[in-house]
């Protein structure tokens, strides 16, 4: 009797130890595949909704991090704009506004594709997103330059979005 009660137990610990790196590893295999591999993994496994997650709930995840992020960065460019007594910066601040205004409503809508499992949308609308934050940067190809936490921002951002296209991929099948 004993011996089956051990041989039970060892069998769930085996079971519960294979499910846990089964799902660590879908984040390394994820992480793996984006252009930034540590911004994916410290935002992937810092969330504790990571746990047991698959592909959707990781999906999930980064959308929630990628708009939270995008948030960030659109009230730096506005903090920045509020700041700045150089004509060409506003110029340049108000176009970056839009950008992550468009970029925050790219975000918004990836939930309802995710829920309706329209993978290729998500992409197509990822990718929009993912273009926000580089065209603000564009912005800034000649002097002044992009102020430092703001370039930060989007690459942390960039690498963020990055990870829902990954994903939207793997889910595409």
């Amino acid at each position: 009797m004993t011996h089956s009660y051990i041989s039970v137990l060892f069998l769930i610990v085996s079971l519960t130890f294979m499910l846990t790196s089964v799902k660590a590893d879908l984040i390394n295999d994820v992480c793996s595949k984006t252009q930034k591999p540590a911004i994916c993994l410290s935002a992937l496994k810092g969330d504790s909704r990571s746990k047991g997650a698959n592909l959707e709930g990781l999906a999930t995840i980064s959308i929630d991090i990628s708009l939270k992020n995008m948030q960030s960065a659109h009230d730096l460019v506005n903090t920045l704009l509020n700041q700045a007594t150089n004509p060409k910066l506003k110029t340049r601040y108000s176009s970056c506004l839009e950008n992550y205004n468009d970029g925050i409503d790219d975000l918004r809508g990836l939930p309802a594709l995710l829920k309706s499992k329209d993978y290729v949308g998500l992409n197509i609308h990822a990718s929009a997103a993912l273009d926000d934050p580089s065209t603000c940067d564009d912005n800034f190809s000649d002097p002044p330059v992009e102020p430092p936490q703001l370039k930060v921002a989007s690459d942390k951002l960039q690498g963020l979005i990055d990870i829902i296209l990954v994903i939207s991929n793997l889910l595409k099948g």
